[in-house]
């Protein structure tokens, strides 16, 4: 019998008891009516914030291929359109990556959701997304199947994989997973892990790996967010995305930090020579990670730091590149 694990995507209970995949934003008021998202469209503050929408005319993450791995995804919400391919169910591999437990939709949207009149709109809305489900309808999931996930995206030539998910503790399987898609020229962004002020998960805490904490348009701390191997901080506190019920929610997270910074990079990658970037994969997780060093804003103590890493990365820096 598999041995499982619980795949840390909320918050962790005192004695990391239990864990839940997401953390719902349980303000008195919320900062989105989500019910007229079925006939309006808005651009949620983080998009707009790491200034995406600027970059729309000439670049949205067409052709980029960006792997979401997750619980799967409702491929029938009204705000996913057809660049949302088939993927792949490594629990199932017969059966379509389906969302079973909610999360995955949300994460997917905030990398891709359309841009088409209603809703909301995603980071890079033109990606080629594939959800790749490594989570159960319980949220629970198997190194193995995380790892034989890996094997697929480097198969299928994956440009970036998305991880929101994490487990305490190093895992020699995991981490062979990772390196091995490092070396694909695959470019991995993981959730730091909602601790609580705790330790960093992994596979956010590999140095391969880019690692995300979650902040509010404050520029403050998420209150589930951790401390330690932080590389860059994105919006996470009172994101709207895409629920796998059709409709629209409203959470917290560092798993929804994650895929801010997941569809920044797809847009750079759609043409690294207007960021000043190769098209080699030589290097190219290095030269990812300097060219957001660039572009962040130092929000914490100066320099990198165990909070915010090194600090909220938006294209409004994009005039930083270079100096």
């Amino acid at each position: 019998m598999k041995r499982r694990f619980l795949l840390v995507l909320g918050t962790i209970f005192a004695l990391f008891v239990g864990c839940f995949l997401f953390y719902y934003y349980n303000n008195e008021e919320q900062a989105v009516n989500v019910e007229i998202l079925k006939t309006e469209q808005i651009v949620p503050w983080g998009v707009q914030s790491i200034n995406a929408p600027a970059q729309w005319p000439e670049i949205t993450g067409k052709g980029v291929k960006v792997a979401v791995m997750d619980s799967g995804i409702n491929f029938n919400h009204p705000d996913f359109g057809d660049n949302i391919k088939k993927g792949f169910n490594t629990i199932n591999p017969s059966e379509l990556p389906i969302d079973d437990y909610g999360h995955g939709s949300l994460v997917a949207g905030v990398i891709a959701a359309k841009d088409n009149n209603i809703g909301v709109v995603g980071v890079a809305p033109d990606v080629e997304l594939y959800p790749v489900k490594v989570l159960d309808k319980y949220g629970e999931g198997e190194i193995t199947d995380i790892a034989e996930g890996v094997d697929w995206c480097i198969e299928n030539k994956m440009q970036i994989i998305n991880m929101s998910f994490a487990i305490e503790e190093d895992k020699p399987l995991l981490r062979s997973a990772i390196m091995k898609a490092v070396h694909a020229g695959i470019v991995v962004v993981a959730s730091a892990m909602n601790s609580n002020g705790g330790d960093v998960g992994y596979p956010a805490s590999y140095k391969e790996v880019i690692s995300v904490t979650a902040v509010d348009q404050r520029n403050k701390i998420c209150s589930t967010a951790p401390r330690g191997k932080i590389d860059f901080s994105a919006p996470g506190v009172g994101i709207v995305s895409t629920a796998s019920n059709g409709g629209y929610e409203e959470l917290l997270g560092t798993s929804l930090a994650a895929p801010h910074i997941t569809g920044l990079i797809a847009l750079i990658m759609q043409d690294p020579k207007r960021f000043g970037l190769s098209e080699s994969k030589a290097n190219l997780n290095d030269d990812i990670y300097n060219l957001l060093k660039r572009l962040t804003l130092d929000i914490g103590e100066k320099g990198k730091d165990r909070v915010f890493g090194e600090g909220f990365v938006t294209l409004k820096n994009i005039g930083n590149i270079g100096e």
